[in-house]
């Protein structure tokens, strides 16, 4: 048969085993530690997630401004670089470029075990700004209170010259 238990409520069990409310609290500040933690956790995955968001963001930016004329400069020497590229495709078979690539590619470390690595596309679109950096570099128009003239054009020596400040 199943023998009674002398202890009828269940915090005189507790209080003879050492589980006091002490215990219970620390229970609970430790999880409320965790949480803290689960939340930081989640705030700094948040803020890795958007980082790289934003990069992405940016590359395609740069893309476009590149094809915008935003720096006229370098979207000339990118069309120029296309130009050659699809001169080259039509005149040489892409199995010898393929070959000539895989080759540099292969032996870049024998004939220059010192070299930096560096990847050109990427250095050529870290020059073409982002949409934010345009924004952020553009001038106001000049007011009346800025060029301290009305049209804002000067005349110098008999010849009319637009001001820029």
């Amino acid at each position: 048969m199943i023998k009674e238990m002398p202890f009828s409520n269940f915090s005189q069990v507790q209080e003879l085993m050492g589980l006091d409310e002490d215990e219970d609290e620390d229970d609970k500040e430790s999880e409320k530690k965790g949480l803290i933690d689960r939340i930081h956790m989640v705030q700094e995955i948040i803020i890795a997630v958007q980082s790289i968001l934003e990069e992405m963001a940016s590359f395609g930016e740069r893309i476009k401004n590149t094809f915008n004329w935003t720096v006229p400069f370098l979207s000339v020497l990118a069309c120029l670089v296309l130009a050659a590229a699809t001169v080259i495709l039509y005149f040489i078979p892409l199995r010898y470029i393929v070959l000539i690539w895989g080759i540099n590619k292969f032996t870049k470390k024998l004939r220059n075990p010192y070299a930096i690595d560096n990847n050109e596309l990427l250095d050529f679109l870290s020059r073409v700004p982002s949409d934010v950096q345009k924004v952020g570099n553009e001038r106001p128009p000049p007011t009346e209170e800025t060029s301290g003239m009305e049209s804002g054009w000067v005349l110098c020596l008999g010849n009319t010259m637009p001001v820029h400040f």
